[in-house]
């Protein structure tokens, strides 16, 4: 089985596509196009990240409840970090957590979805997958 599509449900479709665009640079795709119902977002791989239209948020407990989150890879977790904090975004964390892989950190869209930023570290010449 191969992952072919994340569903990120919101409350504000509109609201939606301009937090992402603007926040995320994840810019609309002109395919699989239903809105008001959904929309997908251009990604640079062959997963489809579709927005969909809901009644309310969520309100997910991080780490207490059960959920879904999407991790971003970046190359500098910092300068993400910095850059996203002068968009408005608040993460969980004031420092990124380090795992086996790298480094994460989590922060929520307008809507509640918990996301995560991740900076994989080097082994040698390779680079660890997310």
């Amino acid at each position: 089985m191969n992952i072919c599509k994340i569903n990120i449900y919101v409350s504000d479709l509109d609201f939606a596509i301009q937090w992402y665009s603007e926040v995320l640079d994840l810019k609309r795709s002109d395919d699989h196009d239903n809105y008001p119902t959904c929309i997908d977002l251009i990604h640079d791989r062959n997963i489809r990240l579709t927005l969909h239209k809901t009644e309310r948020d969520t309100e997910i407990e991080i780490w207490k409840e059960a959920s879904t989150i999407i991790t971003f890879e970046v190359e500098n977790i910092r300068a993400t970090m910095k850059d996203l904090k002068e968009r408005g975004v608040r993460f969980y964390n004031e420092e990124p957590v380090w795992f086996p892989d790298g480094e994460r950190i989590a922060f929520n869209d307008p809507f509640g979805n918990v996301h995560e930023l991740a900076e994989v570290k080097k082994q040698g010449n390779e680079t660890m997958e997310c």
